[in-house]
């Protein structure tokens, strides 16, 4: 694209600190062809919880209760939020040991599930970059896995002061997005109930709340991230609910965050994913990662639902542009009968908001 100026400063696995708006590229040299080990085409979704109890793992399973929060060896530097992500140093080798490396640092044993790219850490799922791989009978993972996903969880969350978050009930006006099996109600009317029932909730815990619509409107994507940068906002979360239409199957808590450079996304849908891309929002990779994981965790214990993992995905414009840590909400599945009868009540609403602020306490 004529009058872009691309600046690549790459130090091994990392990537170019973006620029406001716009994308860098990451060296073709440093991604994987297609097709070859290290670089698996988009996995389906998982299924619920039970399953991926019983699969086979090829680690030991977690030593810690599913309900605890992962903790430190030792004091670490917290990981501010928000923050730039530092550039990561050269990697001395190219995959990791996995369960070595988790002990070392005093992190819960992942479970791996066999021939997916799904693992379980203190008992929330992650979606990794790169399916692990099998060498000299030791479980080792890519080290941008290692990178983006483990050593985050060292690093505890601070909040980011002032305390101010922007809501973003999905869709909107024309927008309806998708339509509950039951109930006939639309997700956009479901997404603002689940935003106004959590901004009280949320300003009782001293957050400044504000609603990207407060009422049902058409707000192009574009206008949802300008609202959070004037703002000066310091947490963006999107709120949305999923389908699988016509499958009636799918159920579950999915939590996204925009894909780190380099890495393979979780989700695709129709979009092409350029791993060699970066947008604003990845300079707070980490603490993405950390903000999904305790709104993650606290929704699956407020709901009860299936947990379908931690996700990453590139193709969400209202994710890409932010420069603060953002994630995207999928509280639950309007396509299948029993999940959209529970997410119609307003109790089973309210919950969702309680996990929500329970995580941002």
């Amino acid at each position: 694209m004529r009058g872009w100026i691309v600046v690549v400063a790459i130090l091994a696995w990392g990537c170019a600190k973006p620029k406001p708006v716009g994308y860098t590229r990451f060296p073709q040299a440093l991604i994987p062809p297609p097709g070859s080990d290290t670089t698996p085409a988009s996995t389906p979704s998982i299924p619920p919880a039970a399953g991926v109890r019983n699969s086979v793992p090829l680690a030991i399973r977690p030593t810690v209760p599913p309900t605890a929060e992962v903790a430190p060896a030792a004091p670490a530097a917290p990981a501010t939020l928000p923050g730039v992500a530092a550039t990561p140093a050269v990697d001395p080798e190219p995959w990791t040991p996995i369960v070595a490396w988790s002990r070392s640092r005093g992190l819960p044993t992942p479970e791996i599930l066999a021939g997916s790219r799904a693992v379980r850490i203190g008992g929330i799922v992650h979606h990794l970059g790169f399916e692990p791989v099998d060498q000299g009978g030791a479980v080792c993972i890519h080290p941008l896995d290692r990178i983006k996903t483990f050593e985050p969880l060292l690093q505890p969350t601070v909040w980011p002061s002032p305390r101010t978050v922007v809501l973003d009930p999905g869709h909107g006006g024309s927008q309806a997005g998708t339509r509950s099996l039951t109930g006939n109600r639309f997700e956009k009317d479901l997404t603002l109930d689940w935003a106004l029932r959590l901004k009280p909730l949320l300003e009782a815990r001293g957050w400044t709340v504000h609603l990207t619509r407060t009422n049902d409107l058409d707000l192009p994507l574009t206008d949802r991230v300008r609202m959070a940068e004037t703002l000066r906002a310091g947490l963006f979360i999107s709120l949305h609910f999923n389908s699988s239409f016509p499958s009636t199957q799918a159920r579950g808590l999915e939590t996204y965050c925009l894909t780190p450079c380099g890495m393979a996304s979780t989700t695709t849908r129709v979009y092409a994913d350029d791993a060699g891309a970066t947008h604003p929002n990845n300079r707070h990779d980490e603490a993405n990662l950390l903000l999904a994981r305790r709104i993650h965790r606290h929704v699956l214990a407020a709901t009860g639902t299936a947990d379908r993992g931690i996700r990453r995905a590139r193709f969400m414009e209202v994710l890409r542009g932010q420069d603060r840590p953002a994630v995207l909400v999928e509280g639950g599945f309007l396509s299948n009968p029993d999940e959209s009868r529970a997410i119609n009540t307003p109790a089973y609403r309210q919950r969702l908001a309680e996990g929500v602020a329970r995580a941002l306490e």
